[in-house]
């Protein structure tokens, strides 16, 4: 460990561009390189296939196991409802005509008769109240379609409603009454007292459809969540019908599961996740909203939002997140949403410490490289670097190293030296024939230089006839206005001086013949001039005069 003390990261990675860095650190740093790839790429399949977050994974699993479970229970339960829900029906229709027979009277004589309808009511009381007793629910009904005063702006029902104070009690025997609604008669008779919602009528739409909600004979309708009037709470109900002799519907029955009954009577817990929230959800215009088992979500008029995350359900409260799963169920004619979820809070929760984990594992494994990498360079490296050392110092010769790439390596290195002995000694003529080369190159040399002083008094000769031949007001006037050219007519005139023809200078230009001719005439114009060779004879005395002037500076 030595080996890294003081050792900067800036230090290790100029010592790799510059090729410096000693062999024991290049090996740890490709074994460890090595070692981070093959970690990386096994975490990616690992997190394609699911298998990274195994807890997330976990969860999913015990979230569509409870589901399951959660989802045929309520089944059960509302079938068990519904079953008691019927006897009840089967108790009710035979008394109720006993009753009418009894009194010689039909039905449709119980209209705007509060005597009967009382009477009624105290003859049908036991029932409701024994079956109250016997169903798991919150409260038991039934409600006739009928009234003590059918000419009321807003339609009344007569009938008996029942509700316990306090449910989900294991002795059900002598349980208070919350809500009553019916005659005041039989509240009195049978020592029930009447709180400020005791109604002696009830108020219902049900009738409204009743004949086409009952149209495929289902067993019963389970109804959506809805507020119970005159109170703060909000209930489902169970209806099954009431029939006559003739099998028309003259009423219905049932039983009331109230969101506190449904709280306490569906509980959900699990070992591994603890507290789950259960729920019964009814969607309307793509939002749900229904009872759970957990009061913070029991709220009237609430709806909870939900989208798609991967593989699971998000449920927006506004106030707080959950992550679920969700299985849609029949009950009676129609279809619900049972739910299973947690809150998102114990989700991140979960797998923050399956991430810890996960970071755990990866940090041994690192720790784990590293040691292995010590252990392999004392190993191999360390016998290396010995042997290169001893070579460099001569200490030893090829027979006594053992190590056959060292020593295939300083076989090569001799033969090296033998070639490059003898490549040595090629030079050697070569540099003798290049000094003689050298030698005649320098005599050709002098002689240029001669006949090239004379080249230069020939042209000054020349230039001296040019100039006797040149008007100098002519002259100066080029001079003067070469400046005035645009920086395309002055690429024009360097092209000329070098000895480029019209053709070529259109073709390197890139230009058509009439647009270089155009060019010529400003040419021509600013520099007062009136032919190419008078142009050129101006251009190679200003090339000789600047030469001249260069030279005397």
């Amino acid at each position: 460990m030595k080996n890294f003390n003081h050792v900067s990261i800036k230090t290790i990675v100029k010592q790799f561009k510059t090729e410096s860095i000693s062999m024991r650190r290049r090996f740890y740093f490709f074994i460890m390189s090595a070692i981070a790839i093959i970690l990386s790429l096994i975490l990616l399949l690992f997190h394609l296939f699911g298998i990274m977050n195994p807890t997330n994974r976990q969860i999913m699993e015990i979230l569509d196991t409870q589901l399951l479970s959660y989802t045929v229970n309520i089944q059960n339960d509302y079938n068990k409802i519904a079953a008691h829900a019927i006897s009840f029906s089967e108790q009710l229709e035979p008394s109720i005509q006993k009753y009418l027979t009894k009194n010689n009277i039909t039905f449709e004589d119980l209209k705007n008769n509060p005597g009967a309808l009382a009477d009624l009511q105290n003859h049908l009381y036991d029932i409701v109240y024994l079956n109250m007793q016997l169903a798991p629910s919150s409260g038991a009904f039934y409600i006739l379609d009928t009234s003590v005063n059918t000419h009321s702006e807003t339609p009344q029902y007569n009938g008996i409603y029942l509700k316990y104070i306090n449910i989900y009690s294991e002795n059900t025997v002598n349980n208070d009454f919350s809500l009553y609604r019916g005659s005041y008669t039989t509240g009195k008779e049978n020592n029930l007292t009447f709180h400020s919602g005791w109604q002696n009528e009830m108020q219902t739409d049900f009738f409204n459809n009743i004949n086409s909600l009952f149209a495929d004979n289902p067993h019963y309708i389970l109804s959506p969540t809805v507020e119970i009037p005159e109170t703060w709470e909000r209930a489902r109900y169970v209806y099954v019908p009431i029939y006559d002799l003739k099998d028309n519907i003259i009423g219905i029955c049932g039983f009331e599961i109230s969101d506190l009954y449904f709280q306490l009577s569906k509980k959900v817990n699990d070992d591994n996740l603890g507290q789950l929230i259960g729920a019964l959800l009814d969607e309307k215009h793509g939002m749900y909203s229904g009872q759970f088992n957990s009061s913070r979500f029991n709220i009237a008029n609430s709806f909870v939002q939900t989208s798609e995350k991967g593989k699971t359900t998000v449920f927006d409260f506004n106030t707080e997140k959950c992550i679920g799963r969700t299985q849609n169920i029949r009950l009676g004619n129609n279809t619900f949403t049972v739910a299973i979820m947690l809150t998102e809070a114990q989700y991140e929760n979960m797998l923050e410490k399956n991430q810890f984990k996960t970071i755990g594992v990866i940090l041994f494994i690192v720790f784990f490289a590293l040691i292995y990498c010590i252990f392999i360079s004392k190993k191999y490296v360390s016998p290396i670097i010995k042997s290169l050392e001893q070579i460099k110092s001569n200490d030893i010769t090829v027979n006594n190293l053992k190590i056959r790439e060292i020593d295939d390596l300083f076989a090569f290195l001799e033969e090296k030296d033998i070639l490059y002995e003898k490549k040595l000694q090629d030079l050697e003529k070569s540099k003798k024939m290049a000094e003689e080369e050298a030698e005649r190159t320098k005599s050709a040399y002098e002689k240029a230089l001669e006949e090239y002083a004379l080249a230069q008094s020939e042209i000054q000769h020349l230039s001296e006839e040019h100039k006797k031949e040149i008007i100098l007001e002519d002259y100066e006037f080029f001079l003067c206005n070469l400046s005035t050219l645009s920086p395309a007519e002055y690429k024009i005139y360097e092209l000329y001086l070098s000895g480029k023809t019209a053709k070529e200078i259109v073709n390197i230009l890139g230009i058509k013949e009439n647009t270089l001719k155009y060019h010529n005439k400003n040419i021509y114009s600013k520099l007062g001039i009136s032919s190419r060779k008078q142009l050129l004879r101006f251009a190679a005395l200003k090339q000789h005069q600047d030469r001249i002037g260069v030279s005397k500076s």
